[in-house]
């Protein structure tokens, strides 16, 4: 911990005074605001750093970034793959994880960084099945990372620390018997919002790190993969040394270990960073958000704009011109003139000074203060990279072509904020699919959404008795699967944008209306939607429906169909040569003699019986070499429940 926190120590600080300064505190100068408060002069702040912000958190917000799945390996399959991927669909619905992802992200935003987690937990109270939960973590400065980590989401961390702060109430009931001690280093607080002297809270400590099994594996000389210990005497044609991980959890008080330490599911370590900009000079990293060099000329804006209202404030408290004689008597009522709202001031009139008290002329508007406040607007759009015409204010681009072409630059110069939570968002479909194998690993029914979030109850772990044997549906424990990330609208917006372009095609092209009717019905959101396009379906031409049967078909089963057409083919072909050796059979038998064609026909029924039988083991051979290309490999392991953490 002390490793982690010497390396985080100044980035909690400068994240610390981002996220206040965007909150309107620290925009002045500490020496400068008390001065002027000393002098009664005011002190304004014109707070654009959150407008900064959610220009970038804005775009996060319409990534929709979605996990998918494919299968990895030999042992996977296309079928399980698509339970995977709507698995992790019905976990990030259920913990509506797009909202951890967005606050995770604006987080980074702020300070440069914010972290989410994934866990696995009990389903219900009572029972033992588990589901995967998806959690952002609140506080930035709460999480620490192994400093060797480099990657972005620390997918690459050999440890890491979560901290958090326990009532000492709620710490009572869930450990009765442990000391009421802070988790500490050196005695000093990890973050300053840490109250270590605190009577009510008492700080604890979730370590998660990484331990290795070691052993090796070797491919023999015959082709075979094994793992060792080897035999003697045998032949290996390759070996190599394996170190396979395994990810531990503990929780910690001050001085004991207060639950674990246990083995939890998955490879990785279940905490994922978003991250902002980070720039390595040699093992340093500098981290910021975005309004971490726009800070200077936001404090200088607020200067010179508060310096023009100050001056603007004093112009109907221009002083007034007096002698002695003029006030004299009246000194009240002419102390007040700036300030009470009189319908006239009485004076005194002095023959050295004919006329009424006159008004000195009011302080005129520095040029010099518009200027620089102008100046100072200008330095936070170029410190920032968010342009008025991103901001949607009106600019000197006047078409649409050059303000989208301003946005677009805006985008790009913020696109590392975005960039990161996509990645981060990636690194937890990783984590949630190695940790599935584990957590989901016995037999049961589970939900799943598909990518237009219809539901589906669909059964894992199950064993079917076959003619073959049994044979496992949706196995989930075997098989290797990669991930891949789409970013774009989602299947709503998708779905608009589908129905408003055909609709405009086929205004376009009426003719196309009649073939393509049930497809605009179908990307409707009227009630009944779905039944007028099945409606419609009914009309097409048998030409334009047995296409669309014939796209939609799964490849495997499109291959089955090719080869039973051409076994088909085949006997009719051999079919149709029997015929033709019968036909001659017949005239030969006319023309030369009873003995001879029934010698003929004999031998001509001998050649039929073996074409007969040749053609019986031709399908027998294609059903045994399509049994073995269909039939999936199947590896018995012993089930494992995940464990509670």
């Amino acid at each position: 911990m002390d490793e982690a926190q010497n390396c985080e120590r100044i980035h909690i600080e400068r994240g610390s005074s981002d996220i206040k300064f965007t909150t309107g505190e620290g925009q002045w100068d500490a020496q400068d605001r008390r001065q002027r408060e000393i002098e009664n002069k005011p002190t304004l702040t014109f707070n654009s750093a959150p407008q900064q912000v959610r220009k970038v958190t804005g775009q996060i917000r319409n990534l929709n970034p979605a996990v998918k799945v494919s299968a990895g390996d030999p042992k996977a399959t296309k079928e399980v793959a698509e339970v995977y991927e709507g698995l992790i669909r019905e976990i990030e619905y259920r913990c509506d994880a797009q909202s951890v992802y967005e606050g995770a992200a604006e987080s980074a935003a702020l300070c440069g960084i914010g972290h989410f987690r994934i866990r696995a937990d009990f389903c219900d109270y009572e029972g033992f099945d588990q589901h995967l939960i998806i959690e952002r973590v609140f506080n930035p400065f709460s999480v620490f990372y192994d400093p060797r980590a480099k990657d972005p989401t620390r997918k690459d961390a050999e440890y890491a620390f979560v901290v958090e702060e326990m009532s000492r109430d709620a710490f009572k009931a869930a450990y009765p018997k442990a000391a009421l001690r802070d988790w500490t280093s050196d005695h000093k607080s990890i973050e300053p919002s840490y109250n270590w002297s605190s009577p009510d809270n008492v700080v604890v400590a979730e370590y998660f790190h990484k331990e290795y099994d070691e052993y090796e594996i070797a491919i023999t000389a015959m082709g075979q993969m094994i793992k060792g210990p080897f035999p003697a005497g045998l032949e290996l044609a390759r070996k190599r040394k394996v170190r396979k991980p395994r990810v531990m959890w503990a929780k910690m008080s001050g001085d004991e270990v207060l639950e674990g330490p246990i083995k939890i599911p998955g490879e990785f370590i279940p905490v994922i960073a978003v991250t902002g900009e980070e720039i390595h000079n040699g093992e340093e990293v500098y981290r910021s958000g975005v309004i971490r060099h726009a800070k200077d000329a936001l404090m200088v804006y607020n200067v010179m704009r508060t310096t023009s209202v100050e001056m603007t404030l004093l112009q109907p408290r221009a002083p007034y011109m007096v002698t002695g004689k003029q006030v004299a008597g009246l000194e009240a009522i002419w102390a007040k003139a700036n300030t009470a709202n009189r319908p006239y001031l009485p004076y005194n009139p002095d023959e050295r000074a004919p006329g009424p008290p006159r008004r000195e002329s009011p302080p005129i508007a520095s040029q010099a203060l518009v200027s620089e406040a102008q100046m100072a607007a200008e330095d936070i759009k170029r410190t920032t990279g968010i342009h008025d015409a991103s901001l949607g204010a009106r600019s000197n681009e006047t078409s649409g072509i050059a303000i989208q072409s301003r946005q677009r630059e805006a985008d790009i110069a913020t696109s590392v904020y975005s960039d990161n939570m996509v990645k981060a968002v990636a690194h937890a479909g990783h984590i949630m699919v190695s940790m599935i194998g584990e957590v989901y690993d016995s037999e049961r029914v589970v939900r799943i959404l598909g990518a237009d979030d219809q539901e589906q109850m669909v059964a894992i772990n199950g064993i079917t008795m076959t003619q073959e044997g049994p044979q496992y549906v949706n196995d989930m424990t075997v098989g290797r699967y990669a991930v891949r990330i789409s970013v774009g609208p989602t299947y709503a917006n998708k779905k608009q944008e589908a129905s408003d372009g055909m609709t405009s095609f086929m205004q376009a092209i009426p003719a196309a209306a009649p073939l393509i009717a049930d497809l605009v019905a179908g990307a409707q959101d009227w009630p009944d939607a779905d039944r007028i396009s099945a409606r419609l379906k009914k009309t097409l031409p048998p030409g334009v429906l047995e296409e669309d049967e014939g796209d939609d078909q799964d490849p495997q089963k499109a291959m089955q169909m090719q080869q039973q057409q051409q076994m088909a083919q085949q006997q009719q072909a051999e079919q149709m040569q029997m015929q033709q050796a019968m036909q001659q059979i017949e005239m030969r038998k006319a023309a030369a003699g009873m003995a001879e064609a029934e010698a003929d026909a004999a031998k001509a029924e001998a050649d039929a019986d073996k074409a007969r039988a040749d053609a019986e083991k031709s399908m027998l051979e294609l059903q045994e070499m399509r049994v073995q290309i269909n039939a999936p490999r199947i590896e018995v392991i012993p089930g494992q429940s995940g464990n509670q953490f």
